[in-house]
Formats: structure tokens, C-alpha cells, sequence
């Protein structure tokens, strides 16, 4: 049969079919080859990106493993080879994304607790001083508006002294209002007067706040176990040593709270100093004002009344005297004259 074709349908016909519609092995084995080389190189493009992404590992991660399983699967049918390189490209790729799920959740979180300038756990006291200067003839009203300003915002007044005498007039205020109304409650208060000056400050008391507050826990942590221990004791000497160590914790524990309540107090609310001056002596001068004009004139018709009525006292009594003495003369003469003429 060499040298002739085959009869249509025959097995021969049929094996040379196939032989042809087969790749030669010298034709396919660059291509495998090139196919596994494709393979690598997406494996450690995937790999690099889920590096530098530093997010969505573990889902790029599968992802890519999943592209290098399928095309390894291809591989793997097409040259034994072939499918070998692609599996161990598979396999790097998964110990990649792991190792980089394992560093991005060891990774601390930027906000794990630490105190910050501006949050809310931070205790800071503040305190404002401010000076007010009004008439000496307004002063009571406007220490009553400290008052009303203070109840308005929720504060208390913790100690006061007003003045409202000519020679030294003037008032204090002590005040304490909430931290957080501090900005508006200073604004009313230098609407009342004059404002001579007005500062602002603040102390950042968070330390103190949390050493004083884990000092507090370890000691009642340790008044807990000395009540243990006193139940458990088996001598009087043991008994009275753990009392008087029980006294001792007490007594700190006091003072831990009493310390607490401070400093909660002067970081709830602000302190507010409020010093009330008289103003008359800085206005106009250069000789006073209109209504400074009449208040003098005032006073020098009321000066000259005085005098006036301190003399008409006097010469009232002298002139009623003279008068008398006159009259008690003119009749005299006349009866003497008409003694004469009779």
C-alpha cells in the first residue's frame, strides 16, 4: 500500500486524517513554553499590584490564584512541562497575598486610643479674666446683668463684692460657667460696659486625669483583696495589720475622688474673673460733659441754699432783737415829747 492513497473510509485513511490535523511536537513545544512564560509573568504583575495596593488582599489574592489555576489547567493538558511551571506560579502567588493579609492585619490601626489635641477625651481647664468699667451711677445695674448673663449660660456665681460709693466704687465677680458656652457668655458679659481688657487660657489636665484615674482603680483593687485576706486571716496580728492597711487604702481612695471631682469641676467649667471700675473719672478730660455741667451746677445751687438758710437762721433772731430794741425807743421819745407839751 506504500505509495498509493487510501481507500476513502478506511482505517488508514482515517490515522493519516488525524496525523495531519495533529501539531507537530517541534511546533509545540515553543508555544507551551510561551504559554507557561505568560502564565509566570501575570502571576508576578498580580502579585506586585496586591503589594502595593495594601488593600483588597485577600480578594486580589484568590483572584489571581484562581486566572493561574485555569491557565495552568490549559497548560497542564497541553505539555506536562508546561502545567508544572504554571502550579508552582500558583502556588507562589497565594504565599504572596497571605504573607501580605498577615502584614496589612498586623498593621496597627492610626486611631488606636492615643490622646490627640482636640478630641473629645482630652481634659483642658480654661479660665477668662475681664475688666469692666461703667458709671459710678450704673454700677448696681450692671453688676445685676453679671448675674443674669451668668444664670442664662448655666454657670453659678461662686463669689461677688460690689461697691457702689462715690470714692470707691466698683465690684468682683468669681464665676463659673460651662466650658462649652464660655465663647457666647463672653460676649454677653462685654456688652454690659466698657470693656478695659479681657484674656483667655488654658491647661491641659489629661495626664493628671488618668494617673489619677488608674490610681483609683489600683486602690480599690487592692482594698478588695486586703477584705479578702481579712476574711482568710487566721490570727488577730494579721487581722489588725490588714485593718489598719485597709484605713490606709480607704483614706487614699478619699482622696482619689475628692481629686477627680476637681479636676472634672475646673474642665466642666470655665473660670470667669469679672472685675467691675468706675468710669467717670476717664470720660471727657478736658473739663466734663453736659450732663457732668449740670450735676455741678446742681450741687453749687444746693451748696448756696444751704448758706443762704444758715444766715436767714442767724439774722432772723438779730433782726427781731433790733426791731424790738427800735420800737421800744421810739416810744420812749414820743411819750416824752408829749410830756413836754403838756
Amino acid at each position: 500500500d506504500a505509495g498509493f492513497p487510501a481507500p476513502e473510509g478506511s482505517a488508514r485513511a482515517r490515522a493519516d486524517g488525524l496525523r495531519r490535523l495533529r501539531p507537530s511536537r517541534d511546533k509545540l513545544l515553543p508555544a507551551l513554553a510561551f504559554a507557561s512564560m505568560l502564565v509566570v509573568a501575570v502571576g508576578g504583575v498580580a502579585g506586585l499590584a496586591s503589594l502595593g495596593s495594601g488593600s483588597g488582599d485577600d480578594d486580589s489574592g484568590s483572584g489571581g490564584a484562581g486566572v493561574l489555576s485555569s491557565d495552568s489547567g490549559s497548560a497542564q493538558e497541553a505539555s506536562p512541562r508546561a502545567g508544572a511551571d504554571a502550579g508552582a506560579a500558583a502556588d507562589a502567588a497565594p504565599d504572596v497575598a497571605s504573607s501580605q493579609s498577615q502584614l496589612s492585619r498586623a498593621a496597627p490601626s492610626p486611631s488606636a486610643g492615643d490622646f490627640r489635641p482636640g478630641q473629645a477625651q482630652r481634659r483642658i481647664e480654661r479660665s477668662a479674666a475681664l475688666e469692666l468699667a461703667a458709671p459710678v451711677d450704673e454700677m448696681e445695674r450692671v453688676a445685676d446683668r453679671v448675674t443674669v448673663v451668668v444664670d442664662r449660660y448655666g454657670g453659678f456665681v461662686l463669689n461677688s463684692a460690689v461697691s457702689t460709693g462715690e470714692d470707691s466704687a466698683g465690684g468682683d465677680f468669681d464665676l463659673r460657667i460651662p466650658a462649652d458656652r464660655l465663647r457666647p457668655a463672653l460676649r454677653d458679659l462685654a456688652e454690659l460696659a466698657t470693656v478695659r481688657s479681657q484674656s483667655q487660657s488654658g491647661r491641659d489636665v489629661t495626664r493628671q486625669t488618668v494617673t489619677a484615674r488608674d490610681r483609683l482603680d489600683a486602690a480599690r483593687a487592692e482594698r478588695a483583696s486586703l477584705l479578702r485576706r481579712l476574711e482568710e486571716a487566721d490570727t488577730d496580728e494579721e487581722a489588725e495589720a490588714l485593718r489598719v492597711r485597709l484605713d490606709i487604702v480607704a483614706g487614699e481612695i478619699q482622696g482619689l475622688r475628692s481629686q477627680l471631682r476637681g479636676l472634672r469641676l475646673s474642665t466642666d467649667y470655665a473660670k470667669v474673673v469679672v472685675t467691675l471700675l468706675a468710669a467717670d473719672g476717664d470720660t471727657d478730660a478736658g473739663g466734663g460733659g453736659i450732663g457732668d455741667a449740670f450735676r455741678d451746677a446742681e450741687d453749687l445751687l444746693v451748696g448756696a441754699a444751704g448758706v443762704l438758710i444758715r444766715v436767714m437762721a442767724l439774722a432772723l433772731p438779730l433782726g427781731l432783737l433790733a426791731a424790738g430794741t427800735w420800737w421800744a425807743g421810739a416810744t420812749a421819745r414820743r411819750r416824752r415829747r408829749e410830756s413836754a407839751l403838756a
